[in-house]
């Protein structure tokens, strides 16, 4: 009989994950089923077809989905745009584009007895089925899809709305979506954007576009830091087990004090930093399962950060853009908490209490961005599938709030902290296991991985949940 998997998701994750099981179907037949809310497949938020541009933060010879063929999105953007370097950094859109061929490819080349389904809606909840498959998932505008595997590829779950815009959800100066930005900004206005990462240099690119329009730009977070720039550094120059590493997991102070004196080493001896960076990025899974959960606390506690601008870097153009504005005076980057913030007709007062400091400083502008990133607290989501899945207790949070627990292949643990055999996850929450699971690499193995695994159990009528 044909097995029903079924995927709620159908960004980098769950397309990657759908055209992998098209390809090495099981013998008996399957229906795959994608199902997917944001009405494009192959996109999710991240490569969504906009007005703006928006770059990918990694070059093109380093994006590919396919591990058998490492150049694959290369050569799909050379064959579209004239004069595309393996070391450019490409529209998101374009790469939209090659996960729909990607997905239209594997579709066409699968087995008679596979078949891709498509479904356009919302999956508002998991059902444990009474029938004869073990789950449900249930749309809020159709009746339950019946699954022997359902995976979550759910993708970056939004940024949380913050207490201090608790009663601007509707002021027009005010924006949750960072992407999400009015066109009638001008050099005489000004805004604030909250969160200096990757998505604040998205927006700060956005509001910059029209060089005789850039209003006045200020950023802040807790810290003020931004991420470091790419560069055309050769990400597999270091190999090797990383025993120097592994072997100080039982203190964060002595791991860190051994990556950076890999770093160090590698500039020495004429190499760039982002390939001790790379090096360390590939162990990283391994290192944080070794970490007490004390250094696990601490890490999450004052490191986070750290690694992140060192391990999420800036396309060079953005850099410079970057650099550019703010020697020109129009861009600053503060670092800082919001205290309040309050309507003033159609302009926003901010309080916000610099970092280290103990009086309060002000701010007027036209418009606040939240840029503060994806909310990985289940505990704290405001997403019904999460609530549901959550108060089911078919997923658990993590002590740390970085994901969901998962078991091997990302079988979801469940309240009682049991791995499921029929429910996975797939995605960027992986990090509560993984540390990073955010890039299209790390994704893309995880989906192979996972691929491989359901339909090894699948040929063999076994579903075992994998050991945590």
């Amino acid at each position: 009989m044909p097995k029903t998997l079924v995927i709620v998701g159908a960004g980098f994750s769950g397309t990657v994950l759908a055209a992998n099981l098209l390809r090495s179907a099981p013998a008996e037949g399957a229906d795959i089923v994608l199902i997917e809310r944001n009405g494009a497949m192959g996109r999710g938020v991240a490569y969504a077809e906009r007005d703006f541009p928006y770059l990918l933060n990694v070059p093109a010879a380093r994006l590919s989905a396919d591990s058998r063929d490492p150049l694959q999105f290369l050569h799909y953007a050379q064959a579209r745009l004239p004069n595309v370097d393996g070391e450019d950094f490409l529209p998101r859109a374009l790469y939209g584009d090659y996960l729909q061929e990607i997905l239209c490819t594997a579709e066409r080349e699968a087995p008679a007895n596979v078949h891709l389904v498509r479904v356009f809606g919302e999956v508002t909840c998991i059902l444990r089925a009474a029938g004869g498959r073990p789950l449900a998932a249930q749309l809020a505008d159709r009746a339950p899809i019946a699954a022997d595997i359902v995976i979550l590829a759910l993708g970056n779950p939004p940024a949380p709305l913050p207490a201090w815009a608790d009663e601007l959800r509707s002021h027009r100066a005010f924006r949750q979506d960072p992407r999400d930005l009015p066109e009638t900004l001008s050099a005489e206005h000004s805004v604030l954007i909250v969160g200096n990462g990757l998505t604040m240099a998205d927006a700060v690119s956005a509001l910059s576009r029209r060089a005789d329009r850039i209003p006045t730009l200020h950023t802040l977070s807790r810290r003020g830091l931004i991420p470091k720039p790419q560069t055309a550094f050769h990400a597999d120059a270091m190999r090797g087990s990383g025993e120097v590493l592994l072997a100080h997991t039982h203190s964060l102070r002595k791991l860190l004090r051994a990556c950076r004196a890999l770093a160090r080493e590698v500039e020495k001896l004429g190499g760039d930093w982002r390939e001790a960076v790379a090096f360390i990025r590939n162990l990283a899974p391994a290192l944080w399962r070794q970490l007490p959960e004390v250094e696990r606390r601490r890490f999450v506690r004052h490191l986070h950060v750290h690694w992140d601008i060192y391990r999420h870097r800036l396309p060079p153009q953005l850099m410079a853009r970057i650099e550019t504005l703010r020697r020109s005076g129009k861009l600053c980057i503060m670092a800082g908490r919001i205290q309040r913030v309050i309507a003033r007709d159609q302009q926003l007062q901010v309080s916000w209490r610099p970092r280290g400091g103990n009086s309060t400083a002000s701010l007027t502008v036209d418009l606040v961005v939240n840029a503060t990133g994806p909310n990985y607290a289940i505990e704290r989501s405001v997403d019904p599938l999460f609530i549901s899945l959550r108060e089911a207790g078919l997923v658990s949070a993590d002590a740390l709030s970085l994901g969901i627990r998962t078991a091997r292949f990302g079988a979801c643990v469940d309240a009682q902290g049991r791995a499921s055999q029929h429910l996975y996850y797939l995605g960027p929450m992986l990090r509560a296991d993984h540390l990073d699971a955010t890039a299209a690499a790390e994704l893309r193995d995880h989906a192979e991985r996972l691929a491989s695994h359901l339909l090894t159990n699948t040929q063999t009528g076994q579903h075992h949940g994998a050991e945590i």
